[in-house]
């Protein structure tokens, strides 16, 4: 059989088997999912690679519904990144590679399997959306041989994966939102490689990238780090609201709340940094520059290890016992599962403090996780829409129609497990 199906009769030769690998050919590997379609899809049942063909001039397209139901009637469906996929296919029983790779290998990889013809292609037409339905059938099915090849031994190795499941789920339900910019402003402050990326109207969209070695997301995308945008007015202005109003509402002292969860240790409603404070000076008030002092002093601590100055406090005796703890089920153990599933196994370039690290970053993804899905389900029935994550805060497009209510609801929700949050808000980004 050829391994070009481009008609219903030629997919119905094709039995399902337990197990696939899939991957998905956009119009554009470089623009985001969001703003492109389908062009072609790989499938490999184990003993052979066949590409069927959606929208691409060298064929006759098949429906790409068709394509899911059979797709769908596998156990098992491998692919790499499900969050991409994702925009272009439902996929029930699908298992992310890359996780598997991370978990197996500790990071992650690129599996760079591009044709000279690919390389070629882009550097002439990269902007084109529809440039992967010109190069021909014949190279994007190498191209992907060579991907299966690549990732064949991981297969059938996954271990849990309901947790990378919830990940994958809650930011996606984020980034797809888009942002509205005002396109003047943003083009005086920025650069992105090529708009058309990323930009669609007035809307620009972000990626969150879930292969972090800690679990912990990031968001940069066509050279916009969505996560380290600078604080200045100039930089912040051209982010806008496609209802009334941004409101931001920021954790106070988020891993310090994040790491007493771990240790058991029970938090007042004052700030963390307050409480520790006071114990640093010994007075009950503390001026501005104590308190700035303070939070040198705790993360310090928390990430340079416990003075033996400071082991008198309640908090810092917990977390280095925790700490201690840690390190020798690792050791014992020849890895660490963190929180959020993802498996950190022994290598001779970690460390005590930073395996702590690790656990706590994931912990915050982990209860970032949680929340997500609660707002989620809470305003889905809304116009208010959660469209920005950063380490500590959590960015709202605010519709006043949706009432005041709405706020102190999302307020309650983010505040559950013991947390405090602060808000600002404006009608631009530059709170």
């Amino acid at each position: 059989m050829y391994f070009v199906i481009e008609d219903v009769n030629q997919l119905a030769q094709l039995q399902p088997e337990q197990s696939c690998f899939i991957q998905v050919i956009s119009g554009n590997d470089k623009f985001h999912p969001k703003l492109s379609t389908t062009s072609l899809i790989y499938y490999n049942n184990f003993s052979k690679g066949y590409i069927f063909v959606v929208d691409h001039c060298e064929g006759f397209n098949l429906d790409l519904s068709k394509i899911q139901d059979f797709i769908n009637s596998h156990q098992k469906v491998y692919l790499l990144d499900k969050k991409y996929h994702s925009y272009f296919l439902d996929i029930k029983n699908c298992i992310d590679v890359q996780f598997i790779n991370i978990n197996q290998a500790g990071k992650f990889d690129e599996f760079d399997c591009d044709t000279t013809l690919h390389r070629d292609y882009y550097i002439k037409h990269g902007v084109d959306k529809s440039i992967n339905k010109f190069i021909p059938i014949s190279k994007h099915y190498e191209k992907c041989e060579c991907l299966f090849f690549k990732v064949k031994n991981l297969l059938e190795l996954e271990t849990e994966t309901e947790k990378e499941d919830d990940l994958i789920s809650a930011y996606k339900c984020v980034e797809e939102k888009g942002i509205k910019i005002d396109k003047s402003l943003f083009f005086q402050k920025y650069q992105p490689n090529a708009p058309e990326y990323s930009i669609s109207g007035d809307l620009i969209y972000g990626t969150y990238n879930l292969y972090n070695t800690t679990g912990r997301p990031t968001n940069a995308f066509n050279g916009i780090n969505f996560l380290a945008i600078p604080k200045d007015k100039e930089f912040r202005e051209c982010f806008l609201p496609k209802n009334d109003l941004l409101v931001e509402f920021d954790f106070d002292a988020y891993h310090l709340r994040l790491i007493a969860k771990l240790i058991n240790f029970e938090c007042s409603d004052e700030s963390m940094h307050l409480t520790l404070g006071k114990l640093y000076f010994e007075k009950d008030e503390l001026s501005e520059e104590e308190y700035k002092k303070s939070k040198e002093i705790t993360f310090r601590q928390l990430y340079g290890g416990v003075e033996e100055k400071y082991k008198n406090i309640d908090f810092f005796a917990s977390l280095d016992s925790y700490i201690d703890k840690e390190w020798k089920k690792y050791n014992t153990f020849g890895g660490t599962l963190l929180p959020t599933g993802r498996l950190i196994k022994k290598s001779d370039n970690m460390n005590k403090l930073r395996l702590f690290n690790y656990i706590v970053q994931n912990m915050e993804t982990k209860e970032n996780i949680t929340k997500i899905n609660s707002l989620v389900d809470y305003l889905k029935d809304k116009s208010t829409e959660l469209i920005l994550i950063t380490y500590d805060s959590f960015l709202f497009d605010f519709s006043i129609e949706d009432g005041k209510d709405t706020l102190t609801n999302i307020k309650n929700i983010l505040q559950e497990g013991n947390m405090i949050v602060k808000h600002k808000y404006g009608k631009t980004y530059a709170f």
